[in-house]
């Protein structure tokens, strides 16, 4: 708990993009998203960190690096980027109410 902590404030003084070359190094994935991006992923990664020390449940942060690197992985693909960035145009009606308890 104690290496998580000096490693979130570790990072977190870091200038973002000095933070962001250090878990490139360890995250060679990160490398594929934008700038704007990686700096989010720096964040969220710091913020995760913190978190999975307090809890004492690493699956914060593991569900947080799931989740970059299959952003990273449509990055990859320009057609995708392309199909995920174009505004919606069409109106698919209302959305049902949920249902179950």
């Amino acid at each position: 708990m104690y290496a998580a902590r000096a490693l979130r404030n570790a990072l977190a003084h870091l200038p973002g993009e000095a933070a962001a070359e250090v878990l490139v190094e360890e995250f060679p994935w990160a490398d594929l998203l934008p700038a704007a991006e990686r700096l989010q992923f720096v964040s969220d990664f710091v913020r995760a960190v913190g978190a999975s020390a307090e809890l004492g449940r690493w699956s914060v942060l593991a569900q947080v690096l799931v989740e970059w690197k299959a952003t990273a992985a449509v990055h990859t693909d320009p057609a995708l980027v392309a199909e995920l960035s174009r505004p919606l145009e069409d109106d698919l009606g209302p959305v049902p109410a949920p249902t179950g308890s």
